[in-house]
């Protein structure tokens, strides 16, 4: 019997701590009993447990419960992410643990149970005299191994090094990140004007030659998800359309490239192909980015076709394939 109400109790405990590690908000004790559907008594004990073991924090002011981020639950991966974002947004200056946990979207008490660890593991660096927070150059190390061992990376950046010799003009290789494409290597144009985009840029699936080249080649189901999903924001005065956008993914599996002109960048053109996988899907996109007034619509398609063809002479699979 005593068994079986620990276990009882256990886990009402693992219930409170994930209620409370999924809400963004901190919760007071009257809400925490009408979500668990508990005594008050009951889970007061249990609030008072776990504030006693760190995993979670009650406010002074206000008297409600967060999430510290102490266990290694999704939630604590989750904060951790904003933060080092947070920090990454703030370079190449600092930031205090007031300013990170605010830009985060969490509280100083909590934002600092995450700061410490990551301070520990070197993916963040604190000022001793000012305590301001800075994101550590050895995140420098997660990027190398990518950059360099990436099969695909390693496979195209020759043609991308022709390609920019021959054009002269920005020559860009992309990756997704679930709703993102991410800029993963650059070789900027040598003209005085030009549109190169950093490495490590992230812009939405929906803009852009590159995005939609990776977009329109995603399994159905999947693809259809990402634009459902999506609220699409505009970044100039292009504006994205669901309905458009559906027509124009049909056309770049047809043709096997996509092309933009002042999506992501007012004033620049872009090109891209994208490079099939063994599962027949994108595993990266090859994009060419100029000013528009150096190119017109049927330049671009000229050099899609084009590399589609490089590719192609490199046995690195194009877009050939048909929903």
């Amino acid at each position: 019997m005593a068994a079986s109400y620990q276990l009882q109790t256990l886990t009402r405990a693992l219930d409170v701590l994930e209620l409370l590690e999924r809400t963004s908000e901190p919760l007071s004790l009257t809400e925490v009993v009408a979500a668990m559907g508990e005594a008050t008594t009951i889970v007061y004990r249990i609030l008072q447990t776990l504030e006693a073991r760190g995993y979670i924090y009650r406010r002074p002011r206000d008297k409600r419960y967060s999430y510290t981020g102490r266990s290694n639950g999704a939630g604590s991966i989750s904060r951790a992410v904003d933060l080092l974002r947070a920090a990454a947004d703030n370079l190449p200056g600092s930031a205090s643990t007031e300013q990170l946990s605010r830009q985060a979207g969490l509280d100083p008490h909590i934002a600092l149970e995450i700061l410490a660890p990551l301070a520990d593991k070197g993916l963040m660096d604190q000022n001793v005299e000012n305590e301001q927070w800075r994101l550590s150059p050895s995140v420098m190390q997660l990027a190398r191994h990518f950059l360099n061992n990436d099969d695909v990376l390693v496979r195209i950046r020759p043609l991308m090094e022709r390609l920019h010799a021959e054009t002269s003009e920005t020559v860009s290789l992309f990756h997704r990140a679930g709703d993102k494409q991410i800029v993963t290597s650059v070789l900027p144009s040598p003209h005085p004007v030009r549109y190169a985009l950093e490495t490590g840029s992230a812009f939405p699936l929906y803009l852009g030659a590159a995005g939609k080249a990776m977009l329109a080649f995603l399994p159905e189901a999947e693809m259809e998800a990402l634009i459902r999903d999506q609220t699409m924001t505009a970044l100039t005065p292009y504006q994205p359309k669901v309905s458009a956008l559906r027509k124009e993914l049909k056309t770049i599996r047809q043709q096997g490239f996509a092309i933009s002109n002042g999506e992501r960048v007012e004033g620049a053109s872009a090109v891209a192909v994208p490079i099939h996988g063994g599962s027949g899907y994108p595993d990266a996109v090859l994009g060419l980015t100029m000013p528009s007034f150096r190119t017109s619509d049927d330049q671009l398609r000229h050099l899609g076709g084009r590399l589609q063809e490089e590719l192609r002479s490199l046995n690195l699979a194009t877009a050939s394939r048909q929903h």
